[in-house]
C-alpha cells in the first residue's frame, strides 16, 4: 500500500490555512498577555476574561499539527506546533495543579514568552505560503 497522494492545490491550500492559523495564534497570544496585564494593572475583573479567552484559541496549534500531515509540512514547523499545544496544557497546569507549589507558578508567564516566540517562529517560516501562487 502506497502513501496517500495529496494534490498540489490541496497542499497549497492547507499550507495557506496553516500560515493563517499561525498569525491568528500569535494575535491571540498577544491579546491574552494584554488581558492579563489589564487584569494585573487596571481591572482585576479581567482575570475571568483572561481565563476564558484561551478557550478560543487553545486548539489552534493542535489543528496546525494535524494540518502539517496533509500539507506535508515536516521538521520543526510540525513539532513546534505540537509543542505549542503542549505548552498551552502546561499553562493550565501551572494555574490549576502547581499553584500551591511555591515558585513553579512563576513559570506561567515564562511559558507565555515561549509561546510567543514559538508563534513568531511559525509565522516567520510559514508566511511565504500566504503569497505562494
Amino acid at each position: 500500500m502506497g502513501s496517500l497522494k495529496i494534490p498540489p492545490m490541496v497542499r497549497r491550500t492547507v499550507r495557506f490555512i496553516y500560515a493563517l492559523s499561525a498569525i491568528v495564534l500569535v494575535i491571540c497570544i498577544v491579546l491574552q498577555v494584554f488581558i492579563a496585564g489589564s487584569a494585573l494593572f487596571s481591572n482585576t475583573g479581567n482575570w475571568k476574561i483572561h481565563a476564558d479567552f484561551v478557550s478560543y484559541f487553545e486548539f489552534i496549534p493542535l489543528g496546525m499539527f494535524l494540518l502539517s500531515f496533509i500539507a506535508k509540512i515536516n521538521g520543526k514547523l510540525r513539532w513546534i506546533s505540537l509543542g505549542m499545544y503542549l505548552l498551552i496544557l502546561l499553562q493550565y497546569m501551572t494555574i490549576h495543579v502547581f499553584s500551591g507549589m511555591g515558585n513553579i507558578i512563576a513559570l506561567h508567564p515564562v511559558f507565555a514568552l515561549i509561546l510567543f516566540w514559538g508563534g513568531i517562529h511559525l509565522v516567520k517560516n510559514s508566511y511565504p505560503w500566504l503569497t505562494a501562487k
